[in-house]
């Protein structure tokens, strides 16, 4: 692939990106105008990333951080207390979470079914389960904070990453004895 394919490629991803950063400012001038705004919540995210050439791959069906971490963007009432303005919080969240997170946001009962929590709460998840695809695509994914461990059960093979040390995610740590204890918590 040649590096004009790449930069056009990555241009027309992040040319949609902006599309879509337009289409949100119209619904908040909506939502302003018809003086709504301040009684909305906003929550923003995407089902995935995509990897963009990063290290040689084309995908979105992969764990690799550029195509798994997505934005999750939570915006509560102007006369809400639950979200501090301007926070981050890096918890480790999925998509179970975002209606726990809404219905408490909305002042209604979380259903004690729902499997997801939600994300105001003070109970944090220790680990973050995912699967993807059948047979000889199948790919599963435990991430625990600062470790992600990727296993590919088509030729059994196995990736973990130190997201603090390698957040680009460029070296594979199994053989590495320091990492063993990590792998033992994520299997």
């Amino acid at each position: 692939m040649s590096k004009k394919f790449i930069l056009d490629a990555r241009r027309a991803f992040y040319a949609q990106c902006t599309y879509i950063d337009h289409q949100i400012r119209l619904i908040i001038g909506t939502l302003r105008e018809e003086k709504l705004l301040d009684k909305t919540i906003i929550l923003f995210t995407s089902d995935h990333g995509d990897m963009l050439g990063k290290h040689g791959l084309w995908a979105k069906k992969l764990y690799y951080e550029e195509s798994a971490r997505v934005p999750m963007i939570l915006v509560g009432a102007a006369d809400g207390e639950e979200i501090e303005c301007d926070s981050v919080d890096n918890r480790l969240v999925g998509w179970q979470d975002i209606m726990p997170t809404l219905l408490q946001l909305a002042g209604i009962k979380i259903p004690e079914s729902v499997q997801g929590q939600s994300m105001l709460s003070d109970t944090r998840r220790d680990m973050l389960y995912g699967e993807l695809g059948r047979g000889v695509q199948a790919t599963r994914m435990v991430h625990v904070g600062r470790y992600k461990l990727i296993y590919y059960p088509a030729g059994n093979q196995l990736q973990l990453f130190d997201l603090e040390d390698d957040p680009e995610l460029s070296l594979i740590h199994i053989s590495e004895p320091t990492r063993q204890e990590a792998i033992s918590y994520a299997v």
